[in-house]
């Protein structure tokens, strides 16, 4: 390891005291984490993470430049240990400004132990806390980067669990699927459950699909215009459609684009068009004889 010898206080520090300085770390984090955040995480493996994590940053020290800012790249060590513990701390359920909290409170712990060495100069003790600056400083933002990072794809997981879970095709019988269709219905949402329900016909080889509109509130054009794509593709793998809780807007909506639905059986109710649908395969529902 090269010395450095502008920052040689702090090199010193990181040398002699590193136990002491790692003692305060840990204590400054669970003073704080164990208060606001109990049971969220594991004393051993954050002491674990925090004694390596204090041996990368005593190595930067020790390389760091003489003139300008320390050089970050995304691929360095010390970057990487940063960014996995941030997006575990995104999966535990921390929040940004707690997260960060854990290396900003490494700079107050080694300020404070700078300003009680004994600098010879005040340029020196400058370029110490300078160089402590900088570094936490970096390490900062590639904490909040990588917790966003993590963060953004937990909630696009989850988008897409929502709306897998809001978009499903259930078999009524043998040969007839139900499509119920429930709240707002966007362009993400009109290809997930399209897709659904062509895979859907395929599998079951489905003679008829009821796709039930009850649930959506508002059927404007862009509604119009995702639905119809919809028959027209499940309408060419050879299933009837029987369309069913279409309100008075809707049929407006589709009258104005002129969408007549020649092909499409239309039912006010769910539970008229599930009879129309067994009736289409020779099936009907009927009261079960008294024993």
């Amino acid at each position: 390891m090269s010395t450095n010898h502008h920052l040689a206080a702090l090199n010193l520090l990181l040398t002699e005291q590193r136990p002491e300085i790692l003692q305060k770390w840990t204590d400054k984090i669970l003073s704080s984490w164990s208060h606001r955040l109990p049971n969220t995480f594991n004393v051993s493996e954050m002491h674990q993470h925090t004694a390596l994590l204090l041996g990368q940053v005593a190595g930067i020290f020790s390389d760091y430049p003489t003139s300008g800012l320390w050089d970050f790249p995304e691929s360095h060590p010390l970057a990487l240990t940063m960014s996995a513990f941030s997006a575990s701390r995104a999966v535990a359920g921390f929040t940004p400004t707690e997260t960060a909290q854990y290396v900003m409170s490494l700079q107050s712990v080694l300020t404070l132990a700078l300003i009680g060495q004994k600098i010879a100069s005040a340029a020196e003790l400058e370029a110490n806390l300078s160089a402590v600056q900088d570094v936490i400083g970096r390490l900062t933002l590639i904490t909040f980067s990588a917790f966003v990072a993590t963060r953004e794809r937990i909630i696009a997981g989850q988008s897409a669990s929502l709306i897998d879970l809001s978009t499903p095709v259930i078999r009524l019988w043998d040969q007839v699927l139900l499509l119920p269709l429930v709240g707002v219905i966007d362009t993400a949402r009109a290809r997930k459950f399209t897709e659904n329900l062509l895979e859907s016909i395929t599998r079951y080889e489905a003679s008829v699909t009821v796709i039930d509109v009850t649930g959506v509130p508002v059927f404007d054009t862009a509604v119009a215009r995702h639905l119809m794509k919809t028959v027209d593709a499940a309408q060419l793998l050879g299933t009837r459609v029987v369309m069913t809780g279409l309100n008075p807007e809707g049929a407006l909506t589709l009258t104005k684009l002129g969408i007549t639905m020649p092909n499409v059986i239309t039912r006010a109710t769910l539970r008229t068009g599930v009879a129309e649908a067994l009736a289409l395969i020779g099936r009907r529902i009927v009261a079960s004889k008294p024993s």
